[in-house]
Formats: C-alpha cells, structure tokens, sequence
C-alpha cells in the first residue's frame, strides 16, 4: 500500500489500535480508486499528491461514515481527481 495505516493514524490523530484493521480496508479502497481513476498500478513509493489523494480519502470516509452530505462528498471528489489527474494514462481510458 502506498500509504500506511500508521500514516493514517498520525494524520487522523488516532491514538487506539482497535480501527486499524478497518483503517486498512479504508486505504485497500481509496488506493483501488486512485488507480481505477488513474488506470495505472501505484508502487512505492508513489508521487506525493497520489498519497495524499489516498489519505485524503480515507480521512474523508472515516470522519464522516456517519454523513451522507453529498456536497460534502463531491468537495473531496473534486480535490481527489484534481491530486490525481496528472497521472492519469489517457491511453487506456477507453
């Protein structure tokens, strides 16, 4: 994974081990989404905004698993294509 569980944990400020597990599947997603978005496999290390487009989104669903505001979700969407757009391999989008 391009990023940790531990990173998440700093970054969230979590400070308990009973959520990593769920944590994990977090990353496992957002990790799938970057490379789905992208249409290319990240390794580590991978570039600096594709990490923070992952840990973006997993702060995202992990503080707000109980809030289903949409404008919140498409403000994150947004900032999560626009990280990630520079990667993207435009010859494997259709």
């Amino acid at each position: 994974m391009i990023v940790t569980v531990d990173e998440v944990k700093v970054h969230l400020r979590i400070q308990h081990d009973e959520e990593d597990g769920y944590i994990g599947s977090l990353i496992a997603q957002a990790q799938a989404a970057a490379e789905d978005y992208c249409r290319v496999q990240f390794s580590e290390p991978a570039p600096e905004p594709v990490r923070l487009a992952v840990l973006l989104m997993v702060s995202h669903f992990y503080e707000n698993r109980d809030n289903p505001d949409r404008q919140v979700y498409l403000t994150m969407r947004m900032a999560f294509q626009n990280l990630l757009y520079p990667y993207r391999d435009p010859t494997k989008m259709f």
